[in-house]
Formats: structure tokens, sequence, C-alpha cells
């Protein structure tokens, strides 16, 4: 049995699922002052008595760490960086770095060693919490990296994140965004996952906690804490993998996650989704974290309408619940039962709310539901835009082209069945509401599994041929994956392998 619990904007869904059926499911309203609240909360209702003792793994998708990062809420962390010569960072990273001396070269040479006679002010410091380091070409040769996080620790740093454990690829920049966000986070994100460790050990769950990533898989808990940042943008992706496990699409879809308080949005294509071919933007500065080609939207079923001289806006503020339910405050929800959309609440409520805007009831919910519509549009519009503009990159790209042309609508959330219906309407498209809807990115939670990227690289520059192989967060991880790895290049590579060395450069002969 699998336990998979999402945290979203509004609303915080569980379900069990047994042997790919759902055997129980819940809803509770998310309590943003102490998500672990609603979490609990949720868990709790789906446990019946004798199933904690037959979970096999429980997964968590929560905005924890989206949130605290686009919210601003979280005190800047301390960020050192070992650029080298020819490159500027102003304006690329989240706050200004402390640049240290010393440079490896594209080849993993250490050209120039950091000069720690001229940072006596670092070493002075009394540093304390976490703090993060980056070099450029770290991924080819770490040791630098090493010795920075070494000094640091000295200073008081109790945790130091390096940029080249949180990934093995090459742009700089990405790397250092994604070890600083992982230092701002780290003691927030720790909190967290302590209190579920705690709360699921009370109600006798013993089976394995993973935290799922943007790119769809999941990490242990325990591997989570080495890359926090991973775990940012996770609602989307579990929207993407509850649909994959619901109803795969057949055609070029377009998939649409209608929350209370957001819109995700993603492509599809053969079946799969697609990988946004650069990592995702957090706070607006990119990062080395691998995501869907996906875009959120604050338009949900509890956004607040403005009234403007030219028609309306709804969103981004989540004003719910809707006077339907009982709110006070008008919302798109209203206006979808109003025109006939949806088909929940109060009627009447609905419809005076409306009618307090001015204006004929019916005729003001059509105008609000098309601009909504119309917002979603332009943000379709903007993605395919996007998607046209990607670099091709493989023979088929060249001959068949990159545009991507959607036949089909998707939707998902408690939102979907009015929202995408007006839509459908809108593009032309058929919509496809599949059933478990309501609780897509729960099942979407559950049905992830683990996932773990590496890397290989030939370097033949010593008149051999040398494979480097990389994993991330190396250090950090089970001996086991290394002995893994070392089997995957034994037989993929065979007698054309010389050596297979870590990312710490150690040597591993096959």
């Amino acid at each position: 049995m699998l336990l998979g619990i999402d945290v979203g904007g509004t609303f915080t869904d569980a379900v069990v699922l047994r042997q790919g059926e759902v055997v129980a499911q819940a809803k509770r309203a998310t309590t943003h002052d102490d998500v672990l609240q609603c979490v609990l909360a949720a868990l709790d209702a789906v446990l019946q008595p004798g199933m904690a003792q037959e979970l096999e793994r429980v997964v968590i998708s929560s905005t924890i760490v989206t949130n605290a990062l686009t919210e601003g809420s979280l005190p800047p962390a301390f960020l050192a960086i070992i650029a080298g010569p020819g490159m500027n960072v102003k304006g690329h990273l989240p706050v200004t770095p402390y640049y240290l001396s010393g440079y490896v070269d594209h080849r993993g040479k250490i050209t120039a060693n950091i000069e720690w006679s001229r940072h006596q002010e670092l070493l002075r410091r009394k540093g304390s919490g976490v703090c993060a380091v980056s070099g450029k070409f770290s991924v080819r040769n770490p040791q630098l990296e090493y010795q920075a996080e070494h000094e640091l620790k000295k200073c008081g740093y109790s945790k130091v994140f390096l940029g080249s454990e949180l990934s093995g690829e090459l742009n700089f920049v990405r790397r250092s965004n994604s070890a600083y966000f992982s230092a701002q986070v780290y003691e927030l994100f720790t909190r967290f996952c302590k209190r579920v460790e705690r709360a699921l050990a009370e109600r006798g769950i013993s089976a394995p906690v993973h935290i799922l990533k943007a790119d769809g898989g999941t990490l242990p808990l325990e591997a989570a804490l080495q890359q926090p940042v991973e775990a940012v943008f996770t609602g989307p992706a579990a929207s993407v993998l509850g649909i994959e496990a619901l109803c795969a699409p057949e055609v070029n879809s377009i998939s649409l996650d209608v929350g209370g308080t957001t819109t995700d949005i993603a492509f599809w294509e053969n079946g799969l989704p697609l990988m946004a071919r650069k990592g995702a933007a957090v706070a607006g500065y990119p990062t080395a974290v691998r995501a869907f080609h996906m875009r959120s939207i604050g338009i949900g079923g509890d956004s607040r309408l403005h009234k403007t001289e030219n028609g309306y806006v709804v969103g981004p503020e989540r004003e719910g619940p809707s006077a339907a339910v009982g709110g006070s405050i008008v919302t798109l929800s209203d206006a979808l039962i109003t025109a006939g959309y949806v088909h929940f609440g109060d009627v009447e409520r609905a419809q005076a709310a409306i009618a307090a805007l001015g204006g004929e009831p019916q005729a003001e919910a059509r105008k609000i539901v098309a601009s909504a519509v119309e917002q979603i549009k332009t943000t379709i519009r903007e993605m395919l835009d996007e998607w046209a503009k990607q670099p091709v990159y493989t023979v088929n790209d060249v001959i068949k082209g990159t545009e991507f042309i959607p036949q089909q609508l998707i939707g998902v959330g408690g939102g979907a069945p009015g929202l995408i219906r007006a839509l459908g309407e809108s593009m032309a498209l058929p919509v496809d509401i599949p059933a478990g809807a309501m609780v897509a990115n729960a099942i979407g939670a559950a049905v992830a599994r683990p996932t773990l990227s590496a890397g290989l690289r030939a370097d033949t520059t010593d008149g051999r041929s040398a494979y480097y192989i990389r994993a991330t967060s190396w250090r950090r991880r089970d001996c086991s994956i290394a002995r893994r790895l070392r089997n995957i290049a034994r037989a993929w590579l065979k007698s054309r392998i010389c050596s297979v060395r870590t990312s710490a450069c150690r040597r591993l002969h096959v």
C-alpha cells in the first residue's frame, strides 16, 4: 500500500492506494500558518485500523519550500563563490556573494589555489547556521569547494552546501543559485521533516518517507535534507504524475490543474509530459533543479475578482471561500456557478454576489469567466512561444520541427470541471476530466518513485581514455550506489574503459 499527501494552496489531499486502486481519500483545508497541521489532519482521515503497518511508502508533496522562497520570508544566507577569471555574475545571483580566489579550468585542473592570506577577514568572521559555496567547473574537480567548506566550518557554520553536490551540470550560475536556495531553506525544511517523522512514528507508520521533486521523482527524507531546493514546485509535479496515472494522453495535450489558488499548466507529447530544457527558476533566478515544462498562474476557484474600466481581472489573490459556500467575498467560483458551468453550493448566494458587482448576473458572470479564460490562454500562448524558441537538439526536431500543437485539454483539481470546460469552448478543443481528478495530485504523489541522476564524462587529454561518473550529492550517499554505477559502467563501456572516477576523485577500477 502507498500513501500520498499533497499540500495545495487551498486544500491538502491524501490518498491510500492498494495495487493501483484508491482505497481511501480525504481533503482538508490547508493551514498556511502550520502546514504540518493539515498534513496530519488529512493523514488521520485516511488511515483505517491496521493500515499503518501495511504501508510500503509515504510520499509528501509540500509547498513549504516554494512558499518560503517565493514570499521572500526567509533571511538571506551567506554565499561564497569561486568564479575565476572571465565571468561577471552581478545580477544573476539573489545576494551579493563573497568572492574567493582560486580557479579550476574546464578540464578539472586547479590552475590557481585559494590564497587564504587574502581572505583573513572571512577566516576571522564568526559564522553560524548554514551557508553555501559554489565554484566554476567544480563539477570537474570539487577540491577547492571542499577546502572552502572546511574553512567555513572552522568559522562556525554548521552546514555548508556545495554547488558541485547539487548538480552535475556545467552551468555555474544555476549551480550557485541551487546551493544558495538550499542553504536558505535548510533550517525551515529540516524542522518540517523532523516533525513529519515524529508524527508518523506516533501513528505507528514505519514505512520510508519520501519527498516529491520538481521532476516527478522522489527523494528519501534524509537525502532531501541534503538538497532541499529539489522540493520546490512539487505541487505542479504531483498533478502531472496524477494525470499520468489516471489518463496518460495519447495525443498532444495541455493539462490544467485548477485549485482554489492557482492553475498549473503542463504540455504532453506522445503520452509523456514535456520537461523544461533548462532548470526551474526560483524567485526569478535560474537554478539547476530539473522540472517539467510548466507554468503556474494565480487563477483558481477562490480567486478574487477585480472590476476595472476595461472589464474584469481574476486573481492572483485568493479570497475564498466563495459566497456560494458561505464566504463573504465574490470569487471566480461564484461566477462559474452563476454562468451554469458548475453546480454546487447556494446558487442564489452566488447570483446575489455577482449581482452586487452591477449589471445582469448571468451576463456579468460570463464576462468574468471569459476574463479568466483569456488570462489562461495568454499564459498558454507564452508557453507555446517559449517552447518553439528552444534550441533544436535532435534529428527528429530538425525534420519535424519543435512546434507544439495541442489537440485536447485535460483538467484535474476541484475547479477543473467548470473552468476547463469554458476554456475548451474558447480554444475549440475537446476536454477530458478523468475519474479521480479531484485528488489527482495526491495520487501522483503516491505513485511517484525514487530517482537518481548520474552523468558520465569522457576525458582523453592524457592520451588514454578515462571516464568519470557523477552522481548528485555523492559524498552523502550510500556506497551501494557507487557499486551500482561501477557495474553500469562495466557493462556499457566494457573493454574501452580504463578507469571510473567518482566526483570525490576516488578511482574505481573496472
